[in-house]
């Protein structure tokens, strides 16, 4: 017999209330959004790029090309020193990050 429309969506509710009620990991999803979300988990969402880098799990080549896609577009600015850079969300890339989790 095949489920109910109606049952596969309440199955997704419940799943998603489950999802969002697990711990959230320390570590972003290897992606530029991951990027995103692991800097607005930060305090006043500024961090260490070395930081940032281990917290995404990403190598350095497709970590800074994120960093780099991220900054162009506006979400997010880099600054400092050569060797103690810092990123920082923008308005822009906070209020991406905060859709993103909303999801």
């Amino acid at each position: 017999m095949e489920r109910s429309k109606a049952d596969s969506f309440t199955a997704y509710l419940e799943a998603r209330q489950k999802e969002r009620a697990a711990p959230t990991p320390p570590t972003s999803s290897g992606t530029s959004l991951g990027l995103l979300a692991a800097l607005a988990g930060a305090p006043r969402g500024t961090m260490a790029l070395t930081e940032l880098q281990q917290a995404s799990g990403m190598g350095f080549g497709d970590f800074s090309q994120s960093l780099q896609r991220l900054a162009d577009t506006g979400y997010l600015t880099v600054s400092g020193q050569p060797g103690s850079e810092t990123a920082q969300l923008t308005k822009l890339g906070s209020d991406v990050a905060e859709l993103a989790r909303a999801s």
